[in-house]
């Protein structure tokens, strides 16, 4: 299972040096990863203390898994530990680390806490054993589920099971009664579903379970048709039973939550009870980006709720750290570096590639093809590779999709259905290839993959040719292009506006956006090319194309309250713009060549 990536910047242990007097955690510790149906003990640490400073080390590990530890720090209140394991399974390695924060309480023999990053972090525990090994039983204990929240997975799972049985079958007349009958499933569990997490609080609020469901009930609060009332209980229940786990658990776990009552009109003050506890426990000695995500959101409370000055005063807050952020990230990103391309082997090859990306800023796998595409850029010319980037809603929200990018994914949704199913997906003059992406550490994999299929399309000679000219005036740009040799029946003449770094912190860890396209001058549906000599102007407002975004976006959030963006800022500033030209046969989809324009002042 893929899950997300975040950059070590993200990670960071939230804790102090452990002052001298630190209490003494000396001996063998269970680590243990809790949901509401089962404890997973992972490994068995221990923990000694030398020359005054506490050290870990790994005294059990399941088979097939080779576990390490290192960063053990410890102060009066609290414990931090960072345990990598890896898997083998089938002859493939599944690397998985968890940063664990916990909080010291009476009990000395248990510190509760949590693993994870600044956008997810799960439940989590060390206790104090005199075993030295675990026995199979015991590596995953059961926890007996309430009954409502039974009928919750047996719902979900019969939908699911559904979607998977009609996305699996060939025959198109079965497929469609398949997929109606899955509609059906989802739609029975999506009308029962709520009630049934409503019954977990009110009949088993002692259950592990009661958290998870007033979570689940809070993201979903526009569909489960919330009062005020009820999000106050619920936001309580969060708060009260997430508060042995620590301030950081409870305040990364809502945050996006406090961003979405914030937006519901009646639900503003339960927003900023929600998060200003947490934002107010933000310390130096959380990481930049917790604080960032906390404060965040309690800044789009603050405002939300009419409290302008104090919202001013934390949005300057958010700024200092989001630049600090920034520089980490640009150090090490991309994580490996690129290698120029030599030049052309065939001098008389004048095919420009045009590489075009569907990605999302919510999308774990798409860190390494985004990561890669932007290596790309520093690899080629614009005389030899022209790169876009298509954002999409998929699997979350993204502030960078507008209806061009959509439209553009129905286009080649047309012309290859097998070849266009989600993002990542990278197309080279139209046609797909090397679909998928990855974590983090597969970008460089990715990029030479990418140089695989770009490097042989360079070779080609194309008769098309492509010249022109954009400049800007303020907010007005005019664009002046020519095609030679592009006339046919089903050639158009396209073009992108596209903005070479849009900034926006996603929640898959990616910052830097290269070469989103903004729109389409003349529509996704292209000019037709009348002309062997062919001439094409376009005027572009920005003020109305800013305009046309932030309405889509409006409009979007409030079709779809339930997909929360990642960050409340809309990123509209477009500020160093480049213009696209392109043509392509309509009927099979190749782009036969392609122009990128700099927009002179």
């Amino acid at each position: 299972m893929l899950r997300p990536i975040f950059f070590a910047l993200a990670v960071a242990v939230l804790v102090a040096p452990a002052p001298a007097a630190a209490p003494d955690i000396t001996g063998n510790w269970i680590f243990t990863t809790i949901t509401s149906t089962s404890d997973s003990n992972l490994c068995i640490l221990k923990f000694e203390t030398k020359d005054g400073k506490p050290s870990a080390s790994v005294v059990f590990s399941p088979e097939n898994v080779v576990t390490t530890v290192a960063g053990l720090r410890a102060t009066e209140t609290s414990v931090a530990v960072t345990v990598k394991q890896v898997r083998k399974l089938q002859g493939r390695s599944l690397t998985s680390e968890y940063a664990f924060v916990g909080v010291r309480g009476q009990d000395a023999k248990v510190v509760l806490g949590s693993t994870g990053t600044e956008r997810f972090r799960n439940r989590a525990k060390l206790s104090a054993t005199g075993k030295e090994t675990l026995g199979k039983d015991e590596l995953l204990i059961p926890i007996s589920s309430p009954e409502p929240m039974i009928k919750v997975r047996q719902l979900n799972n019969k939908a699911l099971i559904a979607a998977t049985t009609a996305a699996r079958e060939k025959d198109a007349a079965k497929k469609k009664d398949l997929q109606k009958a899955a509609a059906e499933l989802r739609q029975e569990a999506d009308e029962k579903i709520p009630a049934l997490y409503r019954e977990v609080i009110d009949k088993h609020i002692d259950s592990p379970a009661a958290l998870d469901a007033a979570l689940t009930v809070l993201r979903g609060t526009v569909r489960n048709k919330l009062s005020a009332q009820e999000a106050v209980r619920f936001v309580k229940v969060v708060q009260e039973k997430g508060a042995p786990f620590g301030p950081l658990f409870v305040g990364v776990s809502l945050a996006p939550i406090a961003e979405l009552l914030a937006n519901q009109t009646g639900l503003e003050a339960v927003a900023l009870a929600a998060i200003e506890p947490a934002a107010k426990a933000m310390t130096d000695d959380h990481s930049a980006a917790i604080q960032s995500l906390v404060l965040s959101a309690y800044q789009t409370a603050l405002a939300r709720a009419g409290k302008a000055a104090e919202a001013k005063a934390i949005s300057a807050r958010v700024a200092k750290l989001e630049a600090k952020i920034d520089a980490e990230y640009l150090k090490s990103m991309p994580p490996f570096k690129p290698i120029a391309f030599v030049g052309r082997k065939d001098s008389s090859a004048n095919q420009v590639v045009m590489m075009e990306l569907f990605t999302g800023a919510q999308c774990p796998p798409c860190v390494a093809a985004d990561l890669a595409f932007e290596a790309l850029e520093n690899s080629y010319k614009p005389t030899e590779l022209v790169l876009v980037q298509y954002h999409m809603h998929i699997p979350g929200s993204d502030p960078m999709t507008n209806p061009d990018s959509v439209a553009r994914w129905e286009y080649y949704r047309e012309h290859h259905p097998d070849g266009i199913r989600g993002v990542p997906t990278s197309l080279f003059n139209g046609k797909p290839a090397t679909g998928g992406g990855g974590p983090l550490a597969a970008s460089e994999s990715k990029f030479k993959q990418y140089v695989d299929v770009i490097n042989p399309l360079l070779e080609k000679t194309s008769a098309v040719k492509l010249a022109g000219k954009a400049t800007r005036s303020g907010d007005k740009l005019a664009i002046a292009v020519e095609v030679a040799n592009g006339d046919g029946n089903d050639m158009k003449l396209r073009l992108l506006v596209v903005e070479e770094v849009v900034k926006y912190a996603g929640s898959n860890g990616i910052r830097f956006h290269h070469q989103v396209v903004r729109g389409m001058p003349g529509g996704a549906d292209g000019i037709a090319i009348r002309d062997k000599v062919f001439k094409h102007s376009a005027a572009v407002d920005l003020m109305d194309v800013r305009a046309g975004l932030t309405k889509y976006l409006e409009e979007y959030l409030a079709e779809n309250p339930n997909r929360p963006f990642a960050r409340p800022d809309r990123p509209t500033e477009m500020k160093v713009l480049r213009v696209i030209a392109f043509v392509q046969n309509d009927k099979t989809g190749e782009i036969v060549q392609a122009l990128q324009l700099e927009v002179e002042a």
